[in-house]
């Protein structure tokens, strides 16, 4: 009885053990398999569905060596990928990008399990005499570091590959890559660091990636990265304050268009306008009246300055002294909306005034003297509604107008909504 015990006990070890042993013959066969010289891509990916279980089962899961030949298959797939470029064969470019990055996270892992702390036979940490840290012993991680900075260059290219395939989300993982290893120890020693200005435009085209992928902080933080490595073009500027834009960070935004200013402020109005607009928003109108000067000196074309600089004087002073302003804004700007409002409006406001600093004269006299100004607001007035028709601002004025100079026809039709 105790015999037949015994054995049954063996049996189930044995049968227990049974899938552990397969799963380590696997990844022996495995190995052997892309060990072979005549390997081509089809048994590559054979490899890469033959080992998929032993990344997940407990008796190989944990072992360097797994990952590292998990890697190793990853960048087998992507070299013959690679080959059959250059022949002009069948390649697919999105595989080859999918490949390297699997290979650098599959390499990543086997480092940090590679990593066994050294003991002594009681135990105890066994310490190196010069560091006087606990000693690590390494299997692979020698060959891993290799393997990941022999395509050190592929990372930038195939990244430069997924971006025009539109692949943005390993493009973003490829450059971000290339940039962690160009800085490594292992690179610097064994090759020449490229110049910042090549590591800069990675970086750019990083953040280009991670704006189309909606990584907005990260985007600005490679940015301002790109900037800081020499990578000075508009787009740097432009693309990182629309990028601001989107995640409301005004205080950035305008630290950016600072920035640019200095460098496109003579091609570009949008840099001083932002810096004019935080002004305003701070209530710093005499700092927004200078760059006013400076921005209509620049560019003396543009409307949007002159309407700008008749609201801030308008605000200080009076509506006299900034009609010039507006008058100036819709000249520049016959067709918009907001030149026409302001141009009409301030005739009317002048026209009220006129009224209200003359009460002694007779209505006849005031009406004879205000109606051609009345008359001039409601041009400016009649094109600004027609414009924008849903304006209650410029309906309570044409209004108030109509019904001064008693032209009952037009102030029907305006109640009507015509």
């Amino acid at each position: 009885m105790m015999a037949r015990y015994i054995i049954s006990i063996i049996f189930i070890a044995f049968f227990s053990a049974f899938p552990i042993n397969a799963q380590k013959r696997t990844v022996e066969e495995v190995k052997k398999s892309i060990g072979d010289l005549s390997a081509d891509l089809k048994a590559f990916k054979s490899a890469q569905t033959k080992l998929k279980p032993a990344l997940t089962n407990e008796a190989t899961k944990d072992l360097a060596e797994t990952w590292w030949i998990a890697a190793r298959i990853e960048f087998g797939i992507y070299d013959k990928n690679r080959v059959n470029k250059s022949v002009g064969n069948t390649f697919d470019v999105k595989e080859m990008g999918k490949a390297l990055v699997n290979g650098f996270d599959y390499c990543q892992k086997a480092l940090k399990l590679d990593s066994v702390l050294e003991t002594n036979r009681d135990g105890s940490p066994k310490i190196d005499k010069i560091t006087q840290k606990q000693k690590i012993k390494t299997k692979f991680s020698k060959d891993i570091w290799n393997k990941m900075i022999g395509y050190v260059v592929d990372y930038a290219a195939a990244g430069a590959d997924l971006y025009k395939a539109k692949e943005m989300e390993n493009a973003y993982k490829l450059w971000g890559i290339y940039y962690d290893l160009v800085q490594t120890p292992q690179h610097v020693v064994k090759h020449k660091v490229d110049p910042d200005s090549v590591i800069g435009e990675m970086r750019y085209f990083q953040a280009m990636a991670a704006t189309q992928i909606k990584k907005l902080p990260e985007a600005h933080s490679l940015f301002v990265q790109s900037r800081g490595l020499g990578i000075v073009k508009k787009g740097a500027f432009d693309h990182d304050i629309n990028v601001l834009h989107i995640l409301g960070d005004t205080a950035s935004m305008v630290k950016v268009a600072r920035e640019a200013y200095k460098l496109y402020g003579h091609q570009d109005v949008q840099y001083m306008r932002i810096m004019i607009n935080d002004c305003i928003s701070r209530g710093d109108m005499k700092e927004a009246e200078v760059m006013l000067d400076q921005a209509i000196l620049m560019d003396s074309l543009n409307a949007n300055y002159f309407t700008i600089k008749g609201h801030i004087i308008e605000s200080q002073s009076s509506i006299m002294e900034a009609s010039p302003f507006y008058l100036r804004a819709v000249e520049l700007a016959p067709e918009v909306y907001q030149t026409n409002f302001d141009a009409g409006r301030c005739f009317y406001l002048e026209a009220l005034q006129y009224i209200q600093d003359n009460p002694k004269k007779s209505s006849s006299k005031l009406i004879k003297e205000v109606n051609p100004v009345f008359d001039r607001a409601k041009n400016y007035l009649e094109k600004a509604i027609q414009i924008n028709h849903n304006s209650v601002d410029t309906r309570s004025i044409l209004r108030d107008i109509y019904y001064r100079l008693n032209d009952g026809e037009k102030l029907d039709k305006l109640e009507r909504g015509l």
